[in-house]
C-alpha cells in the first residue's frame, strides 16, 4: 500500500486552502505532500525551496511557468490545479496520480508494454513542449504508472541547475537524467527533455540508470563522453533511442517526431509553420487560446490510447477510504459512539474551518478508534490525534462536523471562557476566605 509519511514538526498542515496529510517524497526542487482541497479532492502539493515573496526575479518565473503548466493539453500529465507564490511557503498543486512511480514499480518492461511506456513520456513531453512547457527533472521518479496508464508528473516548477546539483537530498541517479548541454551551456531547452526520454526508455527496459556512477562527476564524464548500452532495447526502439541520446542537442528529433515514430505516423509537423522557437512546428499560443492544433489533439489521443496499454494495479487508497473501510469494520454497536468520539478530537477555528486537536486516550475512545490508529488517527503518549486533513477526505466525518457545528462551537467557547472563570473564581473565594478569617480575629 502506498501511503505518505508522517508530516514532519516543521511541516505546515494547512497551505491556502489545501489540507496536508503527509510527505510524499522531497528533493532538489522542495517537499512534496499528499493534499485534499475543501471539497475532498486529493492533490499533490509541491512546496517550494526559495523565497518568492522577497526575490521578485523568482517569482516572475515561477508564475509564467505555473501558468504554462496550466495550459498542457491533459494526456499522460498530471494537470497543474493551482498556484500560489507570495506566502512563506510557495507551493504548485496538481493532479494526485494513484500508483507508483516507474523505478518504484519494480517492473522490467519489453515487448509492447515498453513501446506503450516509450509512447506515454513522448506524448507527455510533446503536450509539454506544446505549451512552451520544459520538464527539466524527467526521471524514472518522475513517472508515474497506475492503474490507468503511465503519467508524467513533476513539472511546472523546477530549479536551475545550480540549485539541483548543490542540493543535500539529491542522489546519484538524478544527473544521470540531465542532457549534456544542461552540464555545459546552461538553462536546458526541449532537446534536453527529449535526453531523458531516452534515458527513461532505457531504464524501464534494464532497471538501470544508465548513466549511473558513485559521484556527481563520475555520472557527468559518463553523461558527457560514454554511449550507454542500447543492446537491451528491441531493434524498433534503438534507432530512436540512440538519437535521443545523442550528444548534441540538435541532432536529437523532437518529442513529437519521436511520438510519430512510435505511433509509425508520416513524419512532419501537426500544423502550420509556427514562429520561431516554437516546438515541433507547432504555432505557440497563450492565454484562453493555448491549445495544440486539432491534428495535435488527435495525434496525443493516440498515443494516450497507446500509453493505456501498461498499467500497475496498485493499492492506493484515499484517507477517506481508509476512514470509510474502517468504519464499516467497527461493530455496529460501537458505530453508534463514533461521532461523538470523532467530534471530540475537531474544534472550530476562527474562519469556521475544522481542525484536529488532541485529547487524553479513553476505554470508550479506544473502541472507536483503535481501528483508526495509524494514518488517520495517531496515538501519542496517552492521547490521540486526527490526521489534519481527515475532516476534508471524509466526507461521513464532514458531515458529523457540519451537523454538530453549533454544539462544537458553543463547546469550544466555554473552552476558552472556562480558565479565566475559574481563575476569577480562585480569586474571589481567596478574598471570601480570607475576609472570614479576618473578621473572625476581630471578633
Amino acid at each position: 500500500m502506498r501511503t505518505a509519511r508522517e508530516l514532519s514538526a516543521g511541516d505546515p498542515w494547512r497551505l491556502g486552502g489545501y489540507r496536508l496529510a503527509g510527505r510524499l517524497g522531497a528533493g532538489a526542487r522542495g517537499v512534496v505532500y499528499e493534499g485534499y482541497d475543501a471539497a475532498g479532492r486529493r492533490v499533490t502539493v509541491n512546496v517550494v525551496h526559495g523565497r518568492p515573496a522577497i526575490d521578485p526575479g523568482l517569482r516572475a518565473r515561477l508564475v509564467r511557468e505555473a501558468e504554462a503548466a496550466r495550459g498542457v493539453a491533459p494526456f499522460c500529465v498530471a494537470g497543474v490545479l493551482d498556484a500560489d507564490f507570495d506566502g512563506p511557503r510557495p507551493y504548485l498543486v496538481s493532479e494526485y496520480v494513484e500508483g507508483p512511480s516507474l523505478r518504484r514499480a519494480g517492473r522490467v518492461l519489453g515487448g509492447e508494454d515498453l513501446r506503450a511506456l516509450a509512447v506515454a513520456v513522448a506524448t507527455a513531453l510533446t503536450a509539454l513542449h506544446d505549451a512552451g512547457v520544459i520538464h527539466r527533472d524527467l526521471t524514472p521518479d518522475t513517472v508515474i504508472v497506475g492503474p490507468d496508464g503511465p503519467r508524467v508528473t513533476g513539472f511546472g516548477v523546477a530549479p536551475g541547475l545550480e540549485a539541483a546539483l548543490a542540493a543535500p537530498a539529491l542522489k546519484s541517479y538524478e544527473p544521470s537524467y540531465l542532457a549534456p548541454e544542461v552540464f555545459t551551456a546552461g538553462p536546458p531547452g526541449p532537446a534536453a527533455d527529449v535526453f531523458a526520454w531516452g534515458a527513461v526508455v532505457l531504464y524501464a527496459a534494464t532497471g538501470q540508470d544508465a548513466f549511473a556512477a558513485g559521484s556527481l562527476g563520475a555520472v557527468m564524464h559518463r553523461v558527457l563522453s560514454l554511449d550507454p548500452d542500447l543492446d537491451p532495447l528491441p531493434p524498433s526502439l534503438r534507432p530512436l533511442a540512440s538519437a535521443a541520446l545523442s550528444k548534441e542537442p540538435g541532432a536529437r528529433p523532437s518529442a513529437r517526431e519521436l511520438l510519430r515514430e512510435l505511433l509509425d505516423l508520416p513524419g512532419g509537423p501537426s500544423g502550420p509553420p509556427g514562429p520561431p522557437g516554437s516546438p515541433g512546428g507547432v504555432p505557440r499560443v497563450t492565454g484562453a487560446d493555448r491549445a495544440p492544433v486539432p491534428e495535435g489533439v488527435a495525434l496525443l489521443r493516440a498515443g494516450a490510447e497507446t500509453a493505456a496499454r501498461v498499467r500497475t494495479a496498485c493499492d492506493d487508497p484515499s484517507l477517506g477510504e481508509l476512514a470509510e473501510a474502517a468504519y464499516a469494520a467497527l461493530d455496529p454497536a460501537v458505530r453508534g459512539r463514533a461521532p461523538a468520539v470523532f467530534l471530540r478530537l475537531v474544534t472550530v477555528a476562527a474562519d469556521g474551518e475544522a481542525v484536529a486537536r488532541e485529547v487524553r486516550a479513553s476505554p470508550a475512545a479506544e473502541s472507536v478508534l483503535g481501528g483508526f490508529t495509524g494514518t488517520l488517527v495517531r496515538r501519542r503518549a496517552g492521547t490521540y490525534v486526527l490526521s489534519p486533513a481527515l475532516p476534508y477526505a471524509w466526507p461521513r466525518l464532514r458531515g458529523w462536523i457540519d451537523a454538530g457545528r453549533g454544539r462544537l462551537v458553543a463547546r469550544d467557547r466555554l473552552a476558552r471562557l472556562l480558565p479565566p472563570l475559574l481563575a476569577v473564581s480562585a480569586v474571589l473565594t481567596v478574598a471570601l476566605v480570607t475576609a472570614v478569617i479576618v473578621a473572625g480575629w476581630t471578633v
